[in-house]
């Protein structure tokens, strides 16, 4: 019965968030920056089509498709190729999503060109699956170390706090939740593993192939899967029989060889448009690593973390409460949050162009999420009436993320970065 109630729950808040999703896109129509499909999306996209469809021949793609979906890929008609500077990992992950869409288009009336209205409806299913199962996943990673209830208030606040509601419901088509669940998936698969230092089991198998799309979707989540390899590595005997158990010959070499069939097609790709199978697709974009832009990581109107999702504020509570119990894991996740907030600040474009909040934490929510639980723990246990005023303090917070997620428009269209009147205008817009 009590599996039964889950799996209804799950459904009920799975089909919640599907027409929240259609709801927000029924109004933005297509080939706009609104779209599904659209700039740094169309990007990810784009490997679909043509691999599947197109053959990688730009001349046998729609018209000027390239232009009408923001110029997130380039159709090389001069030399033949069909050119997008990201990874192919999202579009692995929309594909048994674009199947079906690419079934669905003629009985619905719609051109089977992987560019009509359909296949945008597919990314938005896509992403509320993803979104669901990584909850889920999460969901029983946490159950093992705290009551249903601390895992419940945990899961609905960083889905409603953070900017993975923005991500999942509005940007369906960038790669933040698909990270999302696969880090879900990897802490998932490393505590089944017993963090990995039980027999080599098909676990042990899912775990690198989860790694390596983790890499092949973001590179720069190498600090993700860093730092989760030493959790609940509380002492140093236990580190040392983690490492003396990875770098065994065997596992090693399983777990390169699982990570490099993961990156196999995208090194035929970059070999197909560059003649190399290894390549920097991102040229003229690189990180100031001696000039982080930390203030405006965090501050900033145009994308600050804490102006859009100041939730944050309690995560960042919530590390220093488990520093302060000397915690082996609150120390680590802390020391991770620094070393992404020093890497995102030094890219050459800290505010990550369109973005809702500072998006590279996103993913993130998911391993942020084992030193809220404590938090929540410690919440739960206080008197009535301070329990009462510090709920009330996180649901005014989470309230503002919500606030403006539906009074942003895709962009930050103040007249710079630290534009306070646009900010306060979003923030006390009517939301639409």
């Amino acid at each position: 019965m009590k599996r039964i109630f889950l799996y209804s729950v799950l459904l009920c808040l799975t089909a919640f968030m599907l027409f929240l999703s259609f709801n927000i896109h029924s109004k933005s129509g297509y080939f706009n920056y609104h779209s599904e499909i659209w700039a740094d999306k169309a990007g990810y996209y784009v490997y679909l089509p043509a691999a599947l469809k197109y053959g990688f021949n730009p001349d046998q793609f729609p018209d000027s498709i390239d232009v009408k979906t923001g110029k997130g890929f380039q159709l090389d008609y001069m030399n033949g190729k069909v050119r997008t500077k990201y990874n192919y990992g999202v579009a692995l992950m929309q594909l048994p999503f674009y199947l079906i869409a690419d079934f669905l288009a003629n009985p619905l009336g719609q051109e089977r060109n992987a560019f009509s209205p359909v296949y945008h409806w597919s990314l938005n299913v896509a992403a509320v699956f993803y979104l669901m199962a990584g909850m889920l996943l999460l969901g029983l990673f946490l159950k093992k170390h705290f009551r249903k209830l601390v895992v419940w208030l945990v899961l609905f606040s960083i889905l409603a706090g953070t900017n993975l509601f923005y991500y999942s419901m509005d940007e369906t088509g960038m790669s933040h939740v698909y990270s999302f669940f696969l880090f879900s998936l990897f802490l998932y698969l490393l505590q089944q593993t017993g963090f990995l230092q039980r027999k080599f089991t098909f676990q042990h198998v899912m775990l690198s192939f989860v790694a390596g799309l983790i890499l092949v979707i973001r590179p720069s989540n190498f600090l993700f899967l860093l730092f989760a390899f030493f959790l609940f590595a509380g002492n140093k005997e236990a580190g040392q029989v983690r490492i003396r158990y990875f770098f065994r010959p065997a596992f090693l070499f399983a777990s390169l060889l699982i990570v490099l069939l993961v990156f196999l097609p995208q090194f035929l790709y970059w070999n197909y448009l560059h003649d190399s199978f290894i390549v920097y697709t991102y040229k003229g974009e690189g990180f100031s690593w001696l000039q982080p832009a930390i203030t405006t990581v965090l501050f900033a109107p145009r994308n600050g973390l804490f102006l859009y999702n100041p939730f944050f504020l309690v995560i960042l509570a919530s590390f220093v409460i488990m520093i302060k119990k000397n915690q082996w894991n609150g120390s680590l996740i802390s020391l991770l949050f620094i070393v992404l907030l020093y890497v995102v600040s030094s890219w050459w474009d800290p505010t990550f162009g369109c973005s809702f909040g500072a998006r590279n934490f996103v993913e993130y929510t998911a391993v942020f999420s084992f030193p809220l639980a404590h938090l929540y723990q410690r919440i739960l246990q206080q008197k009535i009436l301070p329990r009462l005023l510090i709920w009330l303090v996180i649901l005014l917070l989470i309230l503002v993320n919500l606030k403006l997620t539906y009074t942003y428009d895709d962009c930050f269209f103040g007249s710079g970065t630290w534009d306070w009147q646009e900010y306060l205008r979003l923030l006390l817009a009517p939301t639409a």
